[in-house]
């Protein structure tokens, strides 16, 4: 979980309110970097903050300095993601139904999985949390999830404005569902592997089913090229 924006870093504050500096950021990074460790190879059920704590050698007076509690520290890494799943936005700038729409499609796969595996940890408790009724995750989910969203939204609204896609679609609803398809079937790549379904398997079929849904183009008959 590495890089903040400036404005975020510039903001950092201890639990109390108070600015901190560089020192303190540095030791809440640690904190932050730490938590996000425990989350992936753990899970919120076994986190504990002297856990946190005694890995990067200090104590839990210090990581209550800096957060409220495990959620609050949680909900920061959740921000930070955040920052990185919008980033992502730039990936439907193109015209998905042109003659390379389907490599477009691909490599926006290629992205979101790189995204998805460097923060699953946090985006799985940030989801199950937001699902949970919890307003504070639900509101950082929207923030990184709606303009993807409003995005894909509009590549399928331009689709239909242009007689490739069917009215009885739902612009904003087809979008929702495609970002629910990545997030569910990326939590479950182990699994779907364990089934027989490899990574080149799950990427290619994310990147058609995506390309079909939101540009409805004339698919080549040549597969898709294997990328790692």
């Amino acid at each position: 979980m590495e890089g903040m924006s400036t404005k975020m870093a510039s903001e950092q504050q201890a639990a109390d309110g108070r600015v901190i500096g560089a020192r303190a950021r540095a030791t809440r990074r640690r904190l932050l970097d730490e938590t996000a460790r425990f989350l992936d190879s753990n899970g919120v059920l076994e986190l504990k903050v002297v856990d946190i704590t005694r890995a990067i050698g200090t104590s839990p007076a210090t990581f209550y300095q800096y957060f409220n509690d495990v959620d609050d520290a949680i909900l920061m890494l959740a921000e930070e993601a955040g920052e990185d799943e919008r980033a992502l936005v730039e990936y439907f700038s193109s015209d998905w139904h042109a003659e390379d729409g389907l490599e477009s499609a691909l490599d926006f796969v290629d992205a979101y999985r790189r995204y998805w595996n460097a923060n699953r940890g946090v985006l799985r408790i940030r989801n199950l949390k937001a699902e949970e009724g919890d307003r504070r995750f639900r509101a950082v989910r929207r923030r990184a999830s709606v303009p993807m969203v409003e995005a894909m939204a509009a590549m399928v609204r331009n689709g239909i404005e242009a007689g490739r896609l069917s009215r009885s679609l739902d612009p904003f609803a087809t979008g929702a569902a495609m970002l629910a398809m990545l997030e569910r079937l990326l939590s479950y790549q182990v699994g779907l592997g364990r089934a027989g379904s490899s990574v080149s398997d799950l990427r290619s079929t994310l990147a058609t089913v995506l390309h079909q849904t939101l540009a409805a183009p004339h698919l080549p008959s040549a597969g898709l090229p294997d990328r790692a």
